[in-house]
């Protein structure tokens, strides 16, 4: 084999590793977004609540294995805020 055989060998074997880790990361936040969506229905406090949760689990370094058992648990006891109305709302 020649130097240019063995760079195209080089070049589609870096390729071929990086694309797969792309699909890797890509299929987990899919995963996620999945697992949050559907723990959340049509509440949409809750969506953003337990997006925020998963990045604050993902910046602790939560192990992978623990984060949807979290999710679920904090789905699961989640209250939504009471909504803010304006004063002149309160007392009709």
């Amino acid at each position: 084999m020649d130097a240019t055989s063995i760079a195209i060998i080089v070049v589609t074997t870096i390729t071929a590793i990086a694309f797969k880790w792309f699909l890797f990361r890509r299929i987990r936040r899919w995963m996620d977004a999945d697992l949050i969506k559907g723990l959340a229905g049509d509440n949409q406090a809750l969506l953003v609540h337990l997006q925020q949760q998963l990045a604050d689990l993902q910046a602790a370094g939560t192990p992978r294995s623990q984060i949807h058992e979290k999710l679920e648990q904090m789905a699961a006891g989640f209250e939504p805020a009471p909504s803010k109305q304006p004063a002149s709302e309160q007392n009709v």
